[in-house]
């Protein structure tokens, strides 16, 4: 077993005896040379590395004022935000001005120190440095960033390493990659299900006839057609003032926000409202089994569902649809708007713009009668979870390798795991 010292640096903890220290500044310089895209093509900065701009990168006018970053640069996105966004690039270009561009030193291995770069306590330690810009965002600058300390094991261990970790995480990222894949046709699986029972019924075989939706399509004959808005009470909450506590401190009434929607079925919210925050706005107390649906958003909130399994209200940014059990069963109800959630998606377009009640009230969803809409709901309640538990084994095993891959670059980078040369 290797002889350790303690490097005195929080964040790096114990090195072996023979390593030494450096600061950041001692093996990388600032590359900080203004180029336009126009003469170099623009790259974006991500968690994966360094790639050609992406068709999701924020768009400026400032093409003109941009950083030149060569073949081989190490490049790392500066805000608190954008963290683990760096890499090695394998491509001459410009990004954008919030990038620090490092050009490596002679007498040292940029790939060792990448993984240096990209392990969780060192990102720790980087945005530590970091100037707040506002309120729980923060940039870190060179002249700070080249002072803070990194391990230096010799040149040859620095190759030795990067070649090990190379081997390494290609291995757990093959397996995540695996697990990925599972993953996304189980849920692809799962809403092929949904919509085959909420258009088709469970009953194989029986006549069937043109609903003229385009996200329907074929229906039972004995089915009916109806707008959304003809068998549910719709409408909208609101926030009530953040700068007034009292309509805020000591609150007992649960209020929803969308993101919270994600959860699918809500037993609980994060924040709370009072009797006079309720009276001060336009939230309402919404009953058990209410429908809820996200209004807005660029991610995937907008189009997604959820059944409240407790009474609660919500901000404005959620819509609620409270059923007329007597013509339409709420988990019916919820399962549509699975099914829809593409097809809605895809009417009102992926910006900022928001889904309009008009719109949902003129929406067409399949109409069984409320006994068959019942069967189909038991039915999907245990074959989704059937799936949901498949898609959770292997996310479970995905943050496995996640997170013995980042101890990995930890300890190997810092010395405490000895790699055999």
């Amino acid at each position: 077993m290797r002889e350790m010292k303690d490097s005195g640096i929080e964040w790096i903890g114990e090195i072996p005896v023979d390593w030494e220290l450096s600061k950041i500044g001692a093996v990388y310089e600032e590359r900080n040379e203004k180029v336009s895209d126009a003469d170099f093509s623009p790259l974006s900065v991500t968690k994966q590395g360094v790639v050609p701009q992406l068709e999701t990168a924020a768009k400026t006018n400032d093409g003109e004022n941009r950083k030149l970053i060569r073949k081989n640069d190490f490049v790392i996105n500066s805000r608190s935000d954008r963290r683990g966004s760096c890499g090695i690039s394998e491509y001459d270009g410009s990004c954008s001005l919030i990038n620090t561009v490092l050009k490596p030193r002679r007498n040292m291995c940029n790939a060792y120190y990448s993984f240096v770069f990209r392990s969780e306590r060192f990102a720790d330690e980087f945005y530590r440095w970091g100037n707040g810009i506002v309120d729980d965002l923060w940039s870190t600058k060179w002249s700070n960033m080249k002072r803070i300390y990194i391990p230096a094991p010799s040149l040859q261990e620095q190759r030795c390493i990067a070649d090990y970790l190379d081997r390494k995480c290609s291995q757990i990222d093959a397996i995540i990659a695996r697990q990925q894949e599972v993953t996304e046709k189980l849920k692809a699986y799962k809403l092929s299900v949904i919509t085959e029972a909420v258009t088709k019924g469970l009953k194989p075989n029986v006549p069937m006839k043109d609903s003229g939706v385009e996200w329907i399509g074929e229906i039972p004959e004995h089915w009916k057609l109806s707008h959304i808005g003809n068998l549910v009470e719709m409408g909208s909450g609101g926030t009530p003032a953040r700068k007034k506590p009292e309509y805020w401190e000591n609150g007992n009434i649960p209020w929803m926000s969308s993101g919270e929607i994600n959860d699918e079925y809500i037993y609980s919210t994060a924040e709370q409202i009072t009797e006079l925050g309720l009276q001060n706005s336009n939230a309402k107390i919404l009953p058990v089994n209410t429908v809820m649906l996200g209004l807005i958003g660029q991610g995937k909130t907008k189009g997604l569902t959820a059944i409240l399994k407790t009474e609660v209200c919500c901000n404005q940014n959620l819509a609620y649809l409270i059923a007329d059990e007597k013509y339409l069963h709420y988990r019916y109800l919820f399962y549509c708007f699975k099914a829809m959630y593409f097809y809605i998606r895809g009417l009102v377009g992926e910006s900022q713009a928001g889904i309009y009640s008009y719109f949902l009230k003129k929406l067409h969803i399949p109409l069984p009668d409320i006994e068959q809409q019942i069967r189909i709901s038991d039915y999907l309640d245990t074959k989704c979870e059937a799936i949901k538990n498949s898609i959770n084994k292997r996310e479970r095993i995905i943050e496995k390798f996640t997170s013995y891959k980042r101890s990995l670059i930890y300890e190997v980078v810092t010395g405490k795991k000895e790699v055999q040369r």
